[in-house]
């Protein structure tokens, strides 16, 4: 008696899937790369995009050089005019450092310079001179330094040079007044001798000489 095909058991339990395969296999799954969905997602410009795309920046570029031509000859007006000013205004401030016989002490925190500077001084020729810290000396007219180092200078300078201009002025004012009281002493002496009036001419003479010591001792308090 032949034996019949077995049937394979459905209610045979088949293995259980080991968790770390399926794991592995959902991650795969997940990080495959697929060139071809690049292809899907780029996107292709026509020719007519692409002219335009050219034609737009070719105008932007146009635009950002024509605004950088004008900013270069403007800013060579500027440095042109920059120097011409600035080399006047150190030269009239040579005249009157010269005419005052002043100097000025520049802080050196103040000068924009790559030598470590000791002192700084401003001279009555107009000359910024420097002495560096190993004691080297270097001295120019002031109108020969970058225009950065001479509006510092000057920052520093003016408010000086407005106190030695008043203290001329008071100086100024005083030989003024002596020589105007002098002069007028001096013509009524005159008419006194050309009257022949010896007492007038004493009386004269005296105020005269009390006018020349009180102008001078006022002048030396002053200096």
């Amino acid at each position: 008696m032949e034996k019949k095909d077995a049937k394979p058991n459905e209610n045979v339990k088949q293995p259980a899937a080991n968790p770390q395969e399926s794991e592995k296999k959902q991650v795969d799954e997940v990080y495959f790369f697929h060139p071809v969905q690049l292809s899907d997602d780029k996107e292709v410009l026509d020719e007519k995009e692409i002219e335009k795309s050219n034609t737009e920046f070719e105008q932007k570029l146009h635009e950002f050089l024509t605004s950088i031509n004008e900013d270069v000859l403007q800013l060579s007006e500027f440095l042109m005019e920059e120097n011409k000013i600035v080399n006047e205004l150190c030269n009239a401030l040579k005249q009157i450092l010269k005419k005052l016989n002043v100097s000025f002490n520049i802080p050196p925190k103040d000068l924009p310079v790559k030598r470590k500077i000791s002192k700084a001084i401003l001279n009555e020729e107009g000359h910024l001179v420097l002495l560096s810290e190993k004691g080297d000396v270097h001295s120019a007219f002031l109108g020969d330094y970058p225009p950065q180092i001479v509006m510092n200078v000057l920052w520093v300078a003016m408010p000086e040079l407005a106190k030695a201009i008043t203290l001329y002025r008071k100086k100024i004012s005083t030989r003024v007044s002596f020589f105007e009281k002098l002069r007028k002493e001096l013509k009524s002496i005159a008419k006194a001798v050309a009257k022949g009036d010896i007492e007038g001419l004493e009386e004269s003479e005296e105020q005269t000489m009390d006018v020349v010591k009180n102008s001078l001792t006022n002048e030396t308090r002053q200096g």
